[in-house]
């Protein structure tokens, strides 16, 4: 029975006080799902600790954002916020093959299923600072430079160990606990709890460039995602009105067929062995250092027990080729708060409290995770890639790709049409066939 009421006693109990909780809730990690949970639970006045490894703001790698976020944003009331930081704004996303002769475009702005269909690419340092203030603004006690080191589970609480910058520790007691650490997974590491996709097993790299062309007018925000026949891909994002982020995603397998090669030389020649990627980064200068990832899509064996929840990455990740990662950690931290809201409320803060908060994040990943892992299908990118608008199958991928993953039974079923054309795609061919076969020779490019 979880402690309630004022003084922390249990009503009728007929035994002394129980020792008063410092919080709460406890979130770890300070990004979009830690600040997200951490601010809605704040505005329904609970006491909430968040600790926070780094000083914001930190480099992150730009994001594109999807329509479907600028409902959290006035959920957590931050509308006005986000839009006033002058971020550019995206209208859709192109998509083409690595010789340019193939296309499509996914516009947001022609889906009546789509309510705010412009959003931004953002730099992920100033979101996340938005978020964060935004956290502290509604009464979180924001603890930056502060790393949960250790945790333990009672009957009654959770309690946190937490270092600060110069390594004292100290400890602090709440009634729940919400993982939002990211990657790093704080918890899900120590439940064994993450469960690494096998058929997703990528690698990315990745870095800021100036001088990188763009469309003109008010289309020059969009994403831009060159398909290599080798089923890899290229992404191109706006983030200023100088600043492009560019990164190349390929197979871990086809990435450890290469030679041993510094991350900027390997990207420079993965960008300078596509032709359409090779011409956009002709004139252009990298401005920042080449990062590198790998193994980024995972998911969790559970998103909540007793007195804990998981959101965001520290849950579950997906590729990143339709850019749902932030709104994945939003909606997460917003559900996760409501979850703990009402669970606070009725005085249980079980597994059973948090059942339905656990069925969406399995629903919502099953449901990204079919159009991620579909795009490394040759067959799927032809169809993809040969846009029509007969039975309003555009529309109905348009609505998807902007991560409303909860669409019309009438968009249902036309996604449900659109796969049945890339399953008869494999044998007979409604689409021109241009991922069935590698551009250039792998053992030459090994990518």
């Amino acid at each position: 029975m979880v402690p309630a009421g004022p003084e922390n006693v249990q009503p009728g109990s007929g035994t002394d006080p129980v020792k008063s909780m410092d919080y709460e809730v406890i979130v770890i990690g300070g990004g979009p799902a830690g600040a997200a949970a951490a601010r809605r639970l704040a505005r329904r006045g609970r006491r909430v600790l968040l600790v926070e490894r780094r000083r914001f703001p930190r480099f992150h790698i730009g994001e594109s954002m999807l329509p479907a976020s600028n409902a959290v944003f006035r959920q957590l009331g931050l509308t006005d916020a986000v839009a006033a930081a002058g971020f550019v704004r995206k209208r859709g996303a192109s998509f083409t093959s690595d010789d340019g002769e193939l296309g499509s475009y996914v516009d947001f702005t022609g889906c009546s299923d789509i309510p705010s269909p412009v959003t931004f690419q953002v730099p992920r340092a100033r979101l996340d600072q938005i978020l964060l203030d935004g956290a502290a603004e509604a009464g979180v006690e924001v603890r930056q430079e502060h790393r949960a080191r250790d945790v333990a589970f009672a009957p009654d609480r959770v309690t946190v160990t937490v270092s600060d910058a110069a390594g004292e520790t100290t400890t602090v007691d709440a009634e729940v606990l919400v993982d939002a650490s990211g990657q790093a997974g704080f918890l899900a590491r120590r439940l064994e709890l993450r469960r690494h996709d096998p058929e997703m097993r990528h690698v990315a790299l990745y870095a800021h460039f100036e001088g990188v062309p763009r469309p003109p007018g008010e289309r020059s925000g969009d994403i831009r995602i060159v398909s290599r026949r080798d089923l890899g891909w290229i992404w191109f994002i706006p983030l200023s009105p100088t600043v492009t982020s560019v990164g190349v995603v390929m197979s871990r397998a086809r990435h450890a067929s290469r030679p041993r090669e510094d991350a900027e030389t390997l990207l420079d020649f993965l960008l300078a062995s596509t032709p359409v990627a090779a011409e956009q980064v002709r004139e252009a200068r990298r401005v920042s250092p080449a990062h590198f990832e790998a193994d980024f899509s995972y998911s969790a064996r559970a998103y909540a027990g007793d007195r804990w929840l998981l959101a965001g990455d520290a849950g579950s990740f997906l590729d990143p080729v339709f850019s749902s990662g932030v709104l994945l950690a939003l909606e997460s931290g917003v559900e996760a708060a409501d979850a703990i809201d009402r669970a606070l409320a009725a005085g249980d803060v079980s597994a059973r409290a948090f059942a339905a908060f656990q069925k969406v994040q399995r629903r919502r990943f099953k449901y990204f995770r079919r159009f991620a892992r579909s795009f490394y299908d040759p067959w799927f990118r032809d169809v993809f890639m040969t846009p029509t608008r007969r039975l309003g199958l555009t529309e109905a991928i348009a609505t998807a790709l902007a991560g409303h993953w909860r669409p019309s039974f009438l968009n249902r079923l036309r996604l449900e049409l659109f796969f049945a054309a890339v399953a008869v795609q494999r044998f007979v061919t409604l689409s021109p066939r241009r991922h069935g076969a590698p551009a250039v020779d792998e053992r030459d490019v090994g990518c």
